[in-house]
Formats: structure tokens, sequence, C-alpha cells
């Protein structure tokens, strides 16, 4: 398994164990006496000023602020303390300048399958925010649904350690950040530059598709939460990027996934189209529920259970029988029901409701009650 370091991070500010502070001290004074002579043959003036020297070396300094990690590293190579030493021993860090920091990091990083999924939940629902004066750029991820939103921190946090956010941070926004110090960890790993997440330019890295099953799986689960679309037949992304669906058509020949690709592009939307067709879908599903046994924060939540409810459509044994009409018509004189709500109650495709509601309105068996809303409502 691949693994970074916190010094392969760009532009880092640190706090360290203050016990691991004590052991600095310590080694100052038995290597050069006073912190002024260790000052002098460290940094001879050229880094930071003596005052701020001995401040970092101070308790009450190191529990308030963050301090940048070269400053630690010049200082631990003199006392022949480990940078894997160091390492342990970081409690937080963050962006230089930055606000939202790492708590109890996972040190070394390591590329798992969520670092991936991460990476696709970049492409396909990020941005790319490129502050100006020099800062680093960051990925926003902009989702409506607050499960999925709490669910890209927690993969985040499955593969970083605990981001802290600004208090209420979710109930303010709908677009979670990826610090900025994270964040270059992606561009690095992939060799991607801002354009390489545009969406009509980005491709799903080669590295990818050379790693196993549970990347590759992650990074479409990534994409039907964030652009798929749920049928009781079938999964469908669409996007306007031919070469992004072409990639996804690539992790479903791979998973042997029943797939389809058709292109709409000369229609008005003029998008392509990935289809997982049924058999694809309950294949998926099974490996799906895999990958989320070894990483819970996997979770298709919603999508996921209408993925399942839809298995069951086609194991009902009055499937694509008379009975259905006659269920339909038993719940409508019941309540007012739309033909969602009957679907998912009677475990039936819209489709299939939608034929049986058409052939009650002609035998003036019921009525349409409510059609000021898309959601139309009928009833007796």
């Amino acid at each position: 398994m691949e693994e970074f370091n916190i010094w392969d991070l760009n532009r880092v500010n640190i706090k360290i164990n203050l016990n691991f502070l004590d052991k600095i001290n310590k080694k100052i004074i038995m290597k050069f006496q006073t912190k002024r002579a260790a000052y002098n043959y460290i940094f001879k003036s050229e880094k930071i000023p003596f005052s701020s020297f001995k401040n970092l070396l101070k308790k009450s300094h190191a529990k308030r602020f963050f301090v940048p990690l070269d400053i630690y590293l010049d200082i631990i190579e003199i006392l022949e303390i480990s940078k894997e030493n160091l390492q342990q021993n970081i409690i937080s860090y963050k962006t230089a300048g930055g606000i939202n920091y790492i708590e109890n990091p996972i040190l070394p990083i390591k590329i798992t399958p969520m670092f991936d999924m991460l990476l696709a939940h970049h492409i396909a629902d990020g941005t790319v925010i490129d502050p100006k004066k020099g800062r680093l750029p960051y990925f926003g991820y902009r989702q409506f649904n607050k499960f999925y939103r709490i669910q890209y921190v927690k993969k985040l946090e499955e593969v970083f350690g605990k981001i802290k956010y600004k208090e209420d941070y979710f109930e303010k926004s709908t677009r979670p950040y990826c610090p900025s110090v994270l964040s270059s960890l992606f561009f690095k790993y992939y060799k991607l530059d801002n354009k390489g997440f545009l969406s009509e330019k980005a491709r799903i890295p080669k590295v990818i598709f050379d790693k196993g099953k549970e990347s590759i799986l992650s990074v479409l689960v990534a994409f039907i939460i964030d652009e798929g679309n749920i049928d009781s037949t079938q999964i469908t992304i669409h996007l306007k990027n031919k070469f992004l669906i072409k990639d996804l058509c690539n992790i479903c020949e791979r998973l042997n996934y029943v797939y389809k690709f058709t292109d709409d592009s000369k229609n008005e939307n003029n998008y392509f189209k990935l289809h997982i067709l049924r058999e694809g879908m309950e294949k998926l599903y099974e490996d799906y529920l895999l990958l989320h046994s070894l990483y819970p924060v996997v979770d298709l939540g919603w999508k996921g259970e209408k993925i399942n409810k839809s298995f069951k459509i086609f194991n009902r044994k009055i499937f694509k029988s008379k009975g259905n009409k006659k269920l339909i018509y038993l719940k409508l004189k019941d309540e007012d029901l739309s033909v969602n709500q009957l679907a998912d109650m009677i475990n039936m495709t819209r489709q299939g409701v939608r034929f049986h509601i058409h052939n009650l309105l002609k035998e003036d068996k019921i009525k349409i009650i409510n059609n000021k809303q898309l959601n139309w409502i009928y009833g007796i």
C-alpha cells in the first residue's frame, strides 16, 4: 500500500505533543547548553528571529499556535531525532494560513480505495477553488443531500483523521471543503492540474485502473451517488464528457457488469450515457455490500435502498400479472396517491403503474385529484 508522510505535503503547519517538545528542549540543552547557541547553529538568523525560536519551544505557545513543519524538521535534524519520530508526535496540522485543521491525524497517509473514491467525488460533483494571493487550490464538494455531504467528510476523515470545521458548518453550507493541505495531495498523487477536474475534460487516472477491484468499484459507486439515476430496471449515469463515460464503461467491463453505452450528444442535452442493466445492477449491489462491510463509510444511502427495492419488484409473484391493476384500484379506494407512492407500496415499476393508471382513467374508474404539481395525485 502506497503511503505519504507529513513532509510530502505542501505548506504544512503543525502542533506537536508536549512531551515530545520536552524531549526537544532537553536535547537542545544537552547539545548546545543554551537556546541562543542552538539558534545560532541551526538557523543563523536566516529563517526566523530568535524571539520566535524561543517561543515555539514553550509549552504555552505550542498549545495555542501552529508552527511551520520545516522549522521543526531543521531542529530535529541537528538533534538527530528522526522525521518518523516527529510524525508520530504530531497532534494536528493544517495549511499555513488556513482555518480548518486535521486533529488526531492518520500518519503516514495511506492510499486506500477511499482515497480513490474521494477523487471520483471531486470529479463528479466537485469544484477546484483557486484562491488568489498565492494560496493553494482546494476542492469544494457541492452536495445538496445532507447524508451524502456528511458521508463525504467521513471519507476524508477515514483517510486523513478528524477534520475540524467551523461550528454549524453543515447547517449553513451545501459545499464542504477539502482543506488545501489535503487537496494538494490529490493533485500530486494523480499528477493532475486544475484542468484535470473540469467536468468536460476529466478522466479516471490510469493508476486507478492498475489497482484492484475495490478501487475501481469505489470510483463507480461515487459516480452513482453523485450522478446516478436509479430506475427499477437500470442505473443511468449521463455526462457530457464522452471519454469519462467511456472510463466508467471500462470499469463495468472489468467488473463484469452488464451495461450499455448510448450517445445522445446530437440531442438538445448533449449527453453520453452509461446504463448498468438489471443483471449488472444485481452483481454491482452484491459487490457494493462487500465493499461496505470493509469500508462502512461507502454508503449508497437512499439510492442503495432504491436499488434493493427494485429487485423486490421482479421477485413479486404477481409481477406482470393482471392483479396489479386491481391492487392499484383498491389502494386508490382507500386514499389518494401519486404514481411514485403506488410504485413504492406495491413494489412495481413507475412505468407499470402509469400504464394501469392510464387504463383506469379511460374506464372512468379513477380520476385526477390534483394535477397542479409535477407529481399528479389520483383517487376515486
